[in-house]
């Protein structure tokens, strides 16, 4: 497996509140968490940053070769783990009040890919050349847009696009969307924050991620230069893992 991670300012905000964590167990397994937090004055940075060490904490002190229905239990735990820590910190800290957090978190190994998915960061997987979001936004104009209210292109510039109607922390319990797919040989996970999918539109993404001219940490390289030159308004971030047909360890 390749890795790749990035994460970036961006061109308009003082504070990065996007935090990111890559682990590589023993036995091969890939740990991959992408969060974007929200808040006050450093708040969001607090929420992102201690949901992915709880994450990371939590999934590093299990044995992750284990079934695919255990690994959605396993990642159920930590992100239930993580939104009690979030939500107590911000119960107690006034400065904190209100703070939340995206995450998505993935278990990667040779076979298959489990996720757990909370707001707006997403997940991809390039497969034989095509691009699949594998996540759903829990944001406002996604529910507008199933709802017909809203065509795709009026989602892209509508006022609320940042506004989520569900993330860690907020709540003293939180729903988690899991997912599970295969992958194979030649296959690319992307994570990543709305920095990258609200400046690059999902072809592009596509076009760089098949490149066969450019390795996994170029074509990193590549998507936060074009985030950043579309703009630049948010906090980039991103993880990308590509199957090469052998485990991590390996």
């Amino acid at each position: 497996m390749e890795m790749a991670r990035r994460t970036d300012i961006g061109r308009v905000r003082d504070l990065n509140e996007d935090s990111i964590g890559l682990v590589e167990t023993k036995s091969g397994v890939v740990i991959a968490i992408v969060a974007d937090g929200m808040g006050g004055h450093q708040a969001g940075d607090v929420a992102s940053q201690n949901t992915v060490e709880t994450v990371k904490k939590v999934l590093s002190n299990q044995a992750l070769d284990v079934s695919t229905e255990e690994k959605s239990d396993i990642l159920l735990h930590a992100v239930g783990k993580a939104n009690e820590k979030i939500y107590t910190l911000a119960s107690k800290n006034t400065q904190f009040q209100g703070m939340g957090t995206t995450v998505v978190a993935a278990i990667v190994d040779e076979r298959e890919v489990v996720i757990a998915h909370v707001g707006d960061s997403r997940a991809y997987m390039l497969h034989k050349g095509g691009l699949y979001q594998l996540t759903e936004d829990h944001s406002y104009v996604n529910i507008l847009q199933k709802h017909g209210q809203i065509t795709p292109e009026e989602a892209r510039n509508h006022p609320q696009r940042n506004m989520i109607v569900r993330a860690v922390g907020t709540s003293e319990e939180v729903e988690v969307d899991l997912i599970n797919t295969p992958w194979r040989d030649e296959d690319v996970l992307l994570l990543c924050s709305d920095g990258l999918t609200t400046m690059v539109d999902e072809r592009q993404i596509g076009l760089v991620l098949s490149s066969s001219t450019m390795s996994l940490e170029q074509q990193a390289d590549q998507l936060v230069q074009m985030a950043l030159d579309a703009g630049g308004t948010d906090n980039i971030s991103l993880i990308l893992l590509k199957h090469t047909g052998r485990s991590a360890a390996s």
